[in-house]
């Protein structure tokens, strides 16, 4: 399959629903996921909308992601890294270099402000050195 040097609403498409459908499949990740959506038909949209809102400035997507990240108990920085090693190759396997690096480079932004938030949410501050204190 040759990669994309463009992004388009149809390969946005085509990486949330690549990426999700191997999420699900994911020992760590699928279960967690699977429990918490109750109808892809309707979440999938909405990560397309939400990447692509991302990626080509739609402002389609109108959802709040740290609530419903911050819900969610038992989440580790190993849930936040295992998602982000398979979203980079996905981004990878859709796209050449540039536009897999715009992607990656905001899941990152993505997954540290989730976990940041969800830290706030559980009563973990940063302290002053950078460490977190509880």
């Amino acid at each position: 399959m040759e990669k994309a040097s463009i992004i388009t609403p149809e390969l946005i498409e085509k990486l949330v629903y690549t990426f999700y459908d191997q999420i699900r499949q994911d020992e760590l990740l699928g279960p967690v996921f699977e429990a918490e959506i109750n109808d892809w038909d309707e979440h999938l949209p909405k990560m397309v909308a939400f990447w692509s809102s991302i990626a080509l400035k739609t402002r389609s997507y109108n959802g709040r992601p740290v609530p419903a990240h911050a819900k969610l108990e038992g989440l580790t920085s190993a849930h936040f890294d295992r998602w982000l090693i398979g979203f980079e190759k996905t981004a990878r396997e859709i796209f050449t270099e540039q536009p897999a690096a715009l992607f990656i480079s905001r899941a990152h932004q993505i997954a540290d402000s989730l976990k940041m938030a969800i830290d706030v949410q559980h009563g973990i501050l940063p302290g002053m050195d950078g460490a977190l204190v509880s």
